[in-house]
């Protein structure tokens, strides 16, 4: 079994649905600001850790192209 078919099932048993679209939703909003790239990049990884989408874990290029986005500059 790979990580993400492993982070998936582990999510949908153990982690509420509000829990992982409360933690996508502050994902998707998260922009850098006036934060340190350690600072962001810290948040970022909080925050992807429990999020998912309508298949389950995040993909490695969903979670790039999430990071990119909210990127200043």
């Amino acid at each position: 079994m790979n990580w993400e078919n492993f982070s998936r099932l582990f999510m949908g048993q153990y982690l509420p649905d509000s829990f992982t679209f409360q933690m996508g939703r502050e994902l998707g909003e998260l922009k850098q600001g006036r934060s340190s790239m350690a600072e962001y990049t810290q948040k970022f990884n909080e925050l992807v850790r429990f999020s998912s989408d309508a298949n389950g874990a995040l993909s490695e290029r969903t979670k790039m192209n999430k990071y990119r986005y909210g990127l200043r500059g």
